[in-house]
């Protein structure tokens, strides 16, 4: 079966391209949804339940269940741990990172008849975090410069004089900085400076940084206590930050080569916003029994890439060259996946609550286009959006959560599994656990919440893809969140 690594899925860049392609729209469509500590200790799971600042992202009926105005903000810390074999060896790595998962403001307005109450808010929930670093070590007898060797010498050649023009961002950062050279026979042919070299150390490293969260204005009402209504409109971000470092260095013993190692650094930075529409309701059946459901219509991101390589090389006597790639931009439109939450939720007295969350979204509805509002490249993404038609899946989430009272204080755990969005043709699994504990304080006034998750999640790592070399690689994310709230 054909793979699709874990590093395409993540890191949606092959080496030495940078060409948009189905995995930029299903990094911005594989939310994760974080926001509150309280909402992340019960895994995410509220959708019956309500009156929480993150559950308005899940469930916009949320906000109608509120009965006093409260505000909050919750500073949250994340460490991605990662370990990666390849060629029998282990690297391991990780990367911390600090940022605010949630800040919000409901207002609570009562009002008389059946209509109990009316809710507005603001506010901003964390979706996904893009913090990795992995890091793979290995050895090899074929040098990841054949891949500009072979993109030369196609179709008969590369005149010396066309490579800038017709490579700027691939095969001719190698021929400036003098690892791929024209054969001494033909001009138009070329070869590299470790054609004949044996046990090249290789190193690679990815490293990413940024986040997505969403902005939301709420709006919603309590209607004879039974019905809970609410709409909310988002308008989610994005900053992603990608580097991936790649060198080789000759074997001490090596005399077939003048050069001592190379290295390349990828780098692309993603920005952009969009805006989406999200209804929900929650319907007490009685004192213990809750229900919710809602939809969330795709969100149409407007984005930008910033994008550029440089590559180092170095010979054994000390002189060293480098190249950069002109900087690159393009800009363009995601359109994420629809979603569908059906939540239930059994509330044992005063004692504790138990809620459940079904979602379903359809990855293969996703679509990505160029933006030409200031003229275009004239991309043309009709491939691209045929394999998320076939190769994406229809998905089901479940987020799972618990709270118990052992006044003042609250014992929280949860459990999410994120279903798997490739298709099962492909050999690559992107599912992934979330677990989930936390606890804490409330009194009339205030509440102070603490929450651990941990998300594991298993697959591979490109060394070198157009020799299909692979790492498998294992990550754990270790997220902790702290919440004060006031309410009032």
């Amino acid at each position: 079966m054909k793979k699709v690594t874990i590093a395409t899925l993540m890191l949606a860049l092959s080496f030495g391209a940078y060409a948009q392609n189905e995995f930029d729209v299903l990094r911005y469509s594989n939310l994760d949804f974080y926001g509150d500590a309280r909402f992340n200790a019960m895994g995410g799971s509220f959708g019956a339940l309500g009156a929480n600042m993150a559950a308005i992202s899940i469930n916009p009926g949320a906000i109608g269940v509120y009965k006093s105005s409260d505000f909050s903000f919750t500073p949250a810390f994340h460490y991605n741990y990662s370990e990666s074999t390849h060629d029998g060896k282990l690297a391991t790595d990780g990367k911390l990172n600090f940022h605010f998962g949630n800040v919000g403001l409901v207002g609570n307005f009562k009002v008389g008849g059946d209509w109990e109450s009316f809710s507005f808010g603001i506010g901003y929930n964390r979706t996904s975090n893009y913090n990795t670093s992995i890091s793979i070590t290995g050895v090899t007898d074929s040098s990841a410069l054949n891949t500009y060797v072979r993109e030369l010498n196609a179709n008969g050649g590369t005149f010396e004089s066309d490579i800038i023009d017709f490579y700027p961002f691939t095969a001719n950062l190698p021929y400036q900085t003098y690892l791929v050279n024209p054969t001494l026979l033909d001009s138009t042919q070329y070869d590299h400076v470790f054609a004949n070299s044996k046990n090249i150390t290789q190193l690679t490293t990815y490293e990413t940084r940024g986040g997505s969260g969403e902005m939301y204005f709420a709006f919603g009402g309590n209607y004879n206590d039974k019905l809970f209504l609410g709409m909310s409109i988002g308008i989610p971000t994005v900053r992603y930050v990608y580097n991936r470092y790649y060198s080789e260095t000759a074997d001490e013993s090596d005399t077939l080569t003048t050069f001592k190692s190379y290295s390349m650094n990828d780098y692309v930075k993603t920005t952009g916003a969009g805006v989406n529409l999200k209804l929900g309701m929650i319907y007490r059946i009685n004192d213990w029994f809750r229900i919710g459901t809602a939809f969330h219509t795709p969100t149409v991101y407007s984005l930008s890439d910033q994008y550029e390589t440089t590559m180092k090389s170095e010979r054994k006597d000390g002189v060293t060259y480098e190249s950069t790639t002109p900087y690159g931009s393009f800009n363009y439109y995601v359109t994420t996946p629809y979603r569908f939450v059906s939540s239930a939720a059994v509330i044992v007295g005063n004692k504790g609550v138990i809620n459940a969350d079904y979602e379903i979204v359809d990855y293969s509805t996703a679509r990505i286009k160029e933006d030409t509002y200031y003229g275009g490249a004239g991309a043309d993404f009709s491939q691209e959006n045929i394999n998320i038609s076939n190769n994406f899946n229809l998905t089901q989430n479940i987020r799972v959560g618990t709270e118990w009272r052992l006044d003042p204080f609250r014992l929280r755990a949860g459990y999410r599994l994120q279903g798997n969005p490739i298709s099962s043709k492909f050999s690559s699994d992107y599912s992934a656990s979330i677990y989930s504990l936390g606890w804490g304080i409330k009194d009339d006034d205030y509440y102070f919440d603490m929450a651990y998750n941990m998300k594991t999640q298993n697959g591979e790592a490109i060394v070198v893809e157009d020799q299909q070399d692979y790492a498998q690689t294992s990550m754990v994310d270790h997220y902790i969140t702290f919440t004060l709230g006031f309410r009032f």
